[in-house]
């Protein structure tokens, strides 16, 4: 008698571990909208609404180059590492370091270093929420600040589609000369993810 209740038993734990991993196909398609797809290259490009020129973004895994022109003829240049501090159902934070520069006069570069925060969340199974900021300062004889908030629509996991704004201030005074771009407004962009 004990043998077969302990049978009965086993059957019983069987069944019902090999059932309780089966999961239904929404429950399957809502775990798999929030596991944030990690891709290894991506490309992006913007425009604001205060300025007809471009913004290209080049990211390979966790390194990222950014190219922003102006209308004055002038040329922002970031290149960033980002840091996953953590990551949990789509929400993170991240911490980077970047130099950051600027085209001179003299055909040179103004370079300033820079650490920041990257938070993201989100919210609903295609709709990502962020927030970054990193900056630096020397005083009053240089500094940079960059402020970006906005959203991310992923119509496809490897494609998406964002608004928001972004303000940039940088300024370095070497010698005379005041080296300086600043830029600021709403954005529209699209990135793809290889």
């Amino acid at each position: 008698m004990r043998i077969i209740n302990l049978i009965l038993a086993l059957m019983f734990l069987l069944t019902t571990s090999t059932a309780a991993n089966e999961l239904s196909p929404e429950v399957e398609e809502g775990v798999e909208s929030i596991k944030q797809k990690k891709f290894d290259f991506s490309i992006e490009s913007r425009v604001f609404s205060n300025d007809a020129a471009p913004e290209f973004m080049l990211k390979y895994k966790n390194l990222s180059l950014d190219w922003l022109h102006s209308n004055n003829h002038k040329n922002f240049l970031k290149l960033k590492v980002d840091k996953e501090i953590f990551s949990l159902m789509g929400t993170g934070l991240q911490w980077n370091v970047a130099l950051n520069a600027v085209d001179t006069k003299k055909n040179s570069l103004a370079v300033l270093p820079s650490v920041g925060l990257n938070f993201y969340m989100r919210i609903r199974p295609r709709l990502d929420i962020y927030l970054q900021f990193s900056g630096f300062t020397l005083g009053r004889r240089a500094h940079t600040t960059d402020f970006e908030s906005g959203f991310k629509y992923f119509p496809q996991k490897n494609l998406s589609i964002s608004a928001g704004w972004r303000e940039i201030n940088f300024k370095l005074r070497c010698g005379g000369n005041l080296n300086d771009f600043h830029r600021h407004g709403l954005f529209a962009g699209i990135r793809y993810d290889f």
